[in-house]
């Protein structure tokens, strides 16, 4: 009887086991997934379905673009990232915008530079959610205080 579980044990860790690059995907069916794409695109969904060629049946899709641009004037870097969150029409979105161009600004005052830029597309757009609206200074990653590394 031990015998007999032991060898079903040994079955099932066997198909588990990650043998061969498709089996990952095999593993990840009906889970979360994050797929990079070319142009800064990425992709975040539920994964359903796949083939040999590894296309994908994705459900609850979102896409995210990123996008870096110099300013011609101030030679700022200007950052943008753009979720598609409309469940595949392409009229949702939010976005994150870091600019020096917000320095100084009040939230409320960004948020108008965002929609004021975005002006000439909203007749084409649905909603749009402005998650953040940041300053180069703090878009950076803030370093933990020491007193919490100290307690950590």
């Amino acid at each position: 009887m031990a015998a007999a579980a032991a060898a079903a044990a040994a079955a099932a860790e066997e198909e588990i086991a990650v043998k061969e690059p498709l089996d990952l995907i095999r593993l990840s069916l009906d889970e979360r997934i994050y797929v990079k794409l070319r142009s800064d695109r990425e992709l975040r969904g539920k994964l359903h379905a796949y083939d040999q060629h590894l296309n994908m049946i994705l459900g609850d899709v979102e896409e995210i673009v990123t996008t870096v641009e110099i300013d011609d004037e101030t030679y700022e870097e200007i950052v943008r990232v753009v979720t598609d969150t409309s469940g595949g029409c392409g009229a949702s979105y939010e976005i994150e915008v870091v600019s020096e161009k917000f320095e100084g600004k009040r939230l409320l005052e960004r948020h108008r530079m965002v929609n004021t830029a975005l002006a000439p597309h909203m007749a084409e757009i649905h909603a749009v959610s402005i998650k953040k609206a940041l300053t180069p200074a703090q878009a950076q990653p803030q370093p933990e205080p020491a007193a919490d590394k100290a307690q950590a």
